[in-house]
């Protein structure tokens, strides 16, 4: 196999007396002749093309707002729910969840990436400085200036180095491209990192106060059945019951009590994690208990290309086809010379005391180009790479784009279906509470036994029971779709809520860790560039 072989043009003058003033214009000049006539090599960005449907396949939840629609604005979409508990747990999300903290780091790390590739831009200058002493020997080759004898002598050298590469074919215009474009991927990543706790939060909070519903219904159970059993007893006691009966009545209380304390479980599971969220401890973290009772707001989800702009992931990844296109760019440019100009200008003298006199001024300035001959297909095949990468990350985009109208159908199908079956739930549970009315009626007076009491009790505690969950699944999915929706809507801002606006000292007052302007700087950044770049 032949060597790998460079064909190198130089151009140098070395120890030249000249002045700095002198070798600053040619280099200055040089480089911006060369740059001019330069031109970037590289395919250019083009936005990719994704399957827009016309619209949703399920259409948008009847409004129940006087108004029509309701507005949501990016930061503050969660105060559509009117709930100031939950404006509260957002705001400490917001300002102390560990998952933000990591999120603002690494689009600081991305930043001082695209500041790193941007230096390259710039020449490098450096300065340096050395003192040697060095013996020559005697019987050296070209011994003539010491007449053949042996010789010490002194160096001191001091100058600022000059280097250069001449950006003829772009590679770091597009190196500083990909880095930038990376830096937005990351920003999206904080806005999708933020609205994922944001939703988290909210969807635990609503899974906690149906929790809490489920509990008030078992506990007014619990109450009306220890009543009924203190009745049965009593009635068994004066011959009137079986003792068959005050069994039936005491293992269905018993049974409701066991309901109530698994329920005690998944509530504090729900509270320990609200506190993680809100990056607090859970030891010292409660919410008090409020069982939820009502319907959902209405969120309209717009037209489907809205989702191209809205969600922060599509974001993220058409930024991260925009680098990848960038770095092919960069994997091009090996193909052809590397240009660069490299030069000094300092002082050069065998004696300190001498050292910057003008006399002893030294100068020099190069230009070189460096062309690949032949390296084994190392080229080629840095740039197959890159463009497979860039082939992933299209393909990534697409499915990015298909899992969001996915799951905005998912939940629009999911509130259409619940709100259905709200209903039918409450014609259900109303048909229950008059069974059991009946039931109680006709064992007072003798007309059925006890069992048919305990199976409409039952009964009417089940739908219950499942009412409060279809309550708090419309809740969670309202939220959900919001975050399948990109979060609200930019520019607009939420209408004034009384009880939301109405909260005060309580909006989370722990240090991030982070500069909390460098953090909304970040975020409002992000919500700029919600429109994918042309």
């Amino acid at each position: 196999m032949l060597p790998t072989r460079f064909v190198s043009m130089t151009l140098s003058m070395t120890r030249l007396r000249m002045s700095a003033a002198r070798s600053s214009t040619a280099a200055i000049g040089l480089v911006t002749l060369i740059s001019i006539s330069g031109c970037a090599v590289g395919p250019k960005y083009q936005r990719p093309s994704a399957p827009v449907p016309s619209q949703f396949k399920e259409s948008a939840v009847p409004t129940t707002q006087a108004g029509g629609i309701t507005p949501i604005a990016y930061n503050d979409w969660w105060r559509v729910f009117d709930d100031p508990v939950l404006d509260r747990l957002e705001k400490e999300a917001v300002a102390a969840n560990q998952d933000i903290r990591v999120a603002v780091a690494r689009v600081d790390q991305a930043e001082a990436a695209a500041r790193y590739s941007r230096s390259f831009l710039s020449p490098t200058v450096s300065l340096g400085t050395s003192a040697s002493r060095t013996r020559e020997a005697m019987n050296r080759p070209n011994n003539g200036n010491t007449f053949g004898k042996a010789a010490s002598f002194n160096d001191f050298p001091s100058a600022l180095f000059f280097s250069y590469e001449i950006d003829a074919w772009g590679r770091v215009r597009h190196s500083l491209e990909s880095a930038r474009d990376v830096q937005q991927a990351t920003e999206a990543d904080l806005r999708l990192v933020r609205l994922s706790i944001e939703a988290s939060v909210a969807m635990d909070y609503f899974s906690l106060r149906e929790n809490d519903a489920e509990r008030a219904i078992l506990d007014s159970t619990i109450e009306q059945l220890q009543q009924a059993l203190d009745v049965m007893t009593n009635r068994f006691r004066s011959g009137i019951a079986s003792e068959l009966e005050v069994k039936q009545a005491k293992t269905l209380l018993d049974q409701t009590k066991a309901q109530a304390q698994a329920l005690d479980v998944q509530r504090s599971q729900l509270e320990h994690a609200i506190a993680v969220l809100d990056g607090r401890t859970a030891s010292e973290f409660s919410l008090p208990r409020s069982p939820f009772d009502g319907v959902p707001p209405s969120i309209p989800p717009g037209l489907p290309s809205d989702l191209l702009a809205r969600r922060p992931d599509i974001t993220e990844a058409d930024r991260f086809v925009a680098a990848a296109t960038a770095q092919i760019g960069v994997a091009r440019t090996a193909y052809l010379p590397q240009l660069s100009l490299t030069g000094f200008a300092g002082f050069d003298s065998t004696n300190t005391a001498s050292l910057f006199s003008w006399q002893n001024g030294i100068a020099s300035l190069g230009a070189a180009a460096l062309t690949p001959v032949f390296n084994g297909g190392r080229i080629r095949a840095g740039v197959d790479q890159a463009k497979a990468a860039f082939r992933g990350s299209l393909a990534q985009y697409e499915k990015t784009v298909l899992i969001a109208y996915q799951e905005v159908e998912d939940q629009l199908a999911a509130l259409r279906i619940l709100s259905g079956e709200a209903q039918s739930e409450t014609d259900a549970v109303a048909d229950a509470r008059r069974t059991e009315e009946i039931a109680m009626n006709r064992y007072k007076s003798g007309l059925v036994g006890y069992l048919d009491v305990l199976v409409a009790q039952t009964t009417l505690l089940s739908n219950q029971r499942t009412a409060a969950q279809i309550s708090g699944q419309r809740m969670v999915a309202t939220v959900v779709l919001v975050k399948a929706l990109g979060g609200g809507w930019l520019g607009v801002s939420t209408p004034p809520q009384g009880k939301a606006n109405n909260q005060s000292g309580e909006t989370g007052t722990q240090a991030t860790g982070v500069p909390a302007a460098r953090k909304e700087k970040a975020l409002s950044d992000v919500n700029q560039t919600m429109v994918l770049p042309k």
